[in-house]
């Protein structure tokens, strides 16, 4: 016989005894007899493409956080999560999700200085950056802001609406690398590391760029030399090894897994925990939450919220810049324009075939309110950095009929309180 004919029969005998699968990955026999676990199997069952994607979950390196939240009668908010897949030490690419993180931080930061020396500062004082290497860009002048002048408020504003990376480069300036990373660690988000910026290559994140803050008549009134951070940061989450293959700086294909070990990180786990600090900051931990004024959190709230075209600065496009842009829950896989009696308060992540979103949602005509967060990878050819992803044919349809099939599980969920919402349909008013 053969070495190939040999081999061949093997093969066989070994996928009929068991010994060698021919599916990289398979879903669980029996999903968990809990909330999630109801709304996935019912999903499974009723949906092909659902079906596709729980069966081969660790392909899809699938993980989700389903939070139902129940009032007391004071309208206290009390939090049950419920899992699926959930590793905090697996890693995936967050994408833009880093942008929440820094844009907490920074409408803090700016809290922080203007109550220690410094009361002129506002989220809405005109700010440049300067340049002193050839990595660095100086920036005073944005046509798109009020009175044509950057302001934290304005990067804040285009990192919900849009999720734009300039605004986020631009507060990884404000910030600093080493600033962003032990204030996360100390307010407990400790599955979380950003030790980058975004599009910028051969740029040294360690150092940031002097930033200058003024007044309306163009005085400096706080500034911030260069800052430099000398940590080496590299992810502690395993599993950054992706793919068979991925296009180089040159666009060449390397036939090799691609390395992310060196980029950023932002465990599901964390990501929750922070839409319950932005959303309901009394109802968690002092040491999670951010400081933020009641003012700053009503603004956080309304762009978490909107969509594009009702953005008053900047202006968008709404046939680029569709209602459900940013808005992979309920929305992601449609273009067309909605009524606003469901909100969506999130933030997401979009790159290297990776989708993840995370969500306070609210419908206020059914008195329904409940957290999500979910990531999914999209890329069947396992090639990363080369923009072919399956984006449109798996994770956007995935990702709303997730959040539809939550919703209506939420439609039926009996509650004792019916909670009172108008603190956030008045933003929209």
């Amino acid at each position: 016989m053969s070495r190939i004919a040999f081999f061949t029969l093997f093969l066989l005998l070994a996928i009929l005894l068991g010994g060698v699968s021919c599916v990289t990955s398979k879903k669980p026999a029996a999903f968990a007899k809990d909330p999630l676990g109801q709304i996935l199997s019912t999903l499974d069952r009723r949906d092909t493409l659902a079906h596709r994607v729980l069966s081969h979950s660790n392909t899809y390196e699938i993980q989700i956080i389903y939070t139902q939240i129940d009032r007391d009668a004071a309208g206290n908010p009390h939090f049950t999560s419920y899992k699926y897949l959930v590793d905090s030490t697996r890693y995936f690419y967050p994408a833009s999700m880093v942008k929440m993180p820094l844009a907490l931080l920074s409408l803090e930061k700016m809290n922080n200085l203007r109550r220690s020396g410094y009361p002129k500062l506002t989220r809405n004082t005109p700010y440049k950056l300067d340049s002193l290497r050839a990595f660095q860009q100086p920036y005073q002048t944005d046509t798109t802001a009020p009175d044509n002048k950057p302001s934290i408020a304005h990067d804040v504003r285009q990192i919900f609406v849009v999720s734009d990376n300039l605004a986020y480069n631009h507060t990884f300036e404000f910030l600093g690398r080493q600033y962003i990373n032990q204030t996360l660690h100390d307010k407990g988000y400790t599955q979380t590391g950003i030790v980058h910026r975004f599009n910028y290559p051969g740029r040294d994140n360690r150092y940031t760029s002097p930033i200058t803050f003024f007044d309306k008549s163009g005085s400096s009134i706080f500034k911030e030399n260069e800052r430099f951070d000398p940590n080496e940061w590299v992810t502690p989450q395993h599993n950054t090894l992706k793919g068979r293959g991925y296009l180089n700086g040159k666009d060449s294909l390397i036939l090799q897994p691609f390395e992310m070990g060196k980029k950023n990180w932002f465990a599901l786990t964390d990501m929750e925990k922070m839409i319950r600090a932005v959303m309901f900051p009394k109802a968690v931990p002092e040491a999670n939450r951010f400081n933020l004024t009641e003012d700053d959190y009503q603004f956080v709230w309304k762009y978490m919220s909107i969509f594009p075209r009702e953005c008053d600065y900047p202006h968008y496009n709404s046939k680029e810049n569709y209602d459900g842009y940013v808005k992979f829950f309920m929305f992601g896989d449609g273009k067309e324009q909605r009524d606003g009696k469901i909100r969506v308060f999130n933030k997401v992540g979009e790159a290297y075939g990776t989708l993840t979103d995370a969500a306070y949602i609210v419908d206020f005509e059914n008195k329904v309110e409940f957290i999500l967060a979910a990531t999914i990878l999209c890329n069947s050819d396992g090639i990363f950095n080369d923009n072919i992803y399956d984006y449109d044919q798996t994770g956007f349809p995935f990702l709303a009929r997730l959040g539809r099939a939550v919703h209506a599980h939420e439609l039926q969920r009996k509650r004792t309180v019916v909670p009172d919402l108008s603190k956030f349909s008045k933003i929209h008013e």
